[in-house]
């Protein structure tokens, strides 16, 4: 009788466990990810399953790409850069944006981040700001983006590269 007993409650729990396992996955992955998550989602036509498995392997992915810290020179140097090009800014937004993206790029290269994967890496430890990132770099490529897109491009890349500078000098990713 006790080991009926013991074998119901071995099946249950792990009858629970099936059952709640994907939807903690699920809830861990959505607080990570934050709208990535859904943008994984809509990216495999609404395959919950397979925009997980996506945001699974960007984790593991970030984990084998090792970046290298800024030295303190160049972390100044990148933010007098980038308080020179906001002031650019009011004369020409056009090029400021454009230098603005430079300089990330320059950063995220100095820092060790592949080219070709670079949103989905840092949407590992950047979510929040990706969208904006991915938002910019569609601004850049419109020869017809008014001031305001520039403006917000320009804010966004600006947001990034202080985080990322920010993650290097503490050591700890800033999830935003």
């Amino acid at each position: 009788m006790a080991l009926q007993i013991v074998v119901v409650a071995v099946v249950a729990a792990a009858a629970l466990f099936a059952v709640l396992a994907p939807r903690l996955r699920s809830h861990r992955l959505r607080a990570r990810f934050g709208p990535e998550y859904d943008r994984a989602v809509l990216a495999h036509d609404g395959d919950v399953r397979a925009a997980e498995h996506d945001l699974t392997d960007r984790v593991a992915l970030r984990r084998r790409v090792k970046t290298v810290p800024v030295e303190a020179a160049d972390r100044d140097r990148y933010l007098a850069e980038l308080r020179g090009l906001q002031a650019l800014f009011v004369e020409d937004p056009r090029q400021s944006a454009v230098r603005t993206a430079r300089l990330l790029d320059s950063l995220l290269t100095d820092l060790g981040y592949p080219g070709e994967d670079r949103p989905e890496l840092l949407s590992v430890d950047h979510a929040t700001r990706v969208p904006a990132y991915r938002d910019a770099r569609r601004t850049l490529d419109d020869p017809g983006a008014d001031s305001e897109e520039l403006r917000r491009s320009v804010i966004a890349a600006r947001d990034l590269v202080v985080a990322l500078l920010h993650d290097e000098q503490t050591g700890v990713p800033v999830r935003h």
